[in-house]
């Protein structure tokens, strides 16, 4: 199956400059708690921009640079070749960014943790073909600066 984890402000923004405009403890908390221990898959840039290693994870890197091999993580060139192989699979794959393996993976994901951050930040990357209308909210908690809700996809008839 195939997930995404992602936060974003109310314009849909996702990042500036290949970093996240924001710093909230409490979402970054939601973030290890949903992918702990589960496999994450991200691209590069996304993966060489990290502040540190994401430990006690299976990470799974898209690069189309062939020669890319960085330590401990596995590397798919692609994408979307993973994502039919995996779209039905039980094991669940969480897609972490950025902005282009989002949109790409969007039409396979079934399930999504997203943090809909309340403030407006400065961005230059958006997640904009998201669509709430997409989805079933499943669980939502309110955090004085985000709400994070579990969404699953709704059926297609």
């Amino acid at each position: 199956m195939i997930s995404f984890s992602v936060a974003f402000d109310p314009n849909k923004g996702i990042g500036i400059r290949g970093a996240l405009p924001w710093h909230l403890k409490d979402e970054l908390k939601i973030f290890k708690r949903n992918t702990l221990y589960k496999n994450i898959l991200m691209g590069q840039t996304t993966y060489d921009g990290l502040p540190r290693k994401l430990v006690d994870r299976y990470i799974i890197v898209a690069s189309i640079d062939p020669n890319y091999h960085p330590e401990d993580v596995d590397v798919i060139n692609d994408l979307k070749a993973f994502l039919e192989e995996h779209k039905d699979d039980e094991t669940e794959y969480i897609i972490c960014g950025g902005a282009s393996i989002f949109r790409q993976s969007y039409p396979y994901a079934k399930k999504a943790y997203v943090s809909f951050v309340k403030e407006a930040y400065e961005v230059d990357t958006w997640f904009d073909n998201f669509d709430l209308a997409d989805w079933d909210i499943v669980c939502e908690e309110d955090h004085p600066d985000f709400i994070y809700r579990e969404l699953v996809r709704k059926e297609t008839k």
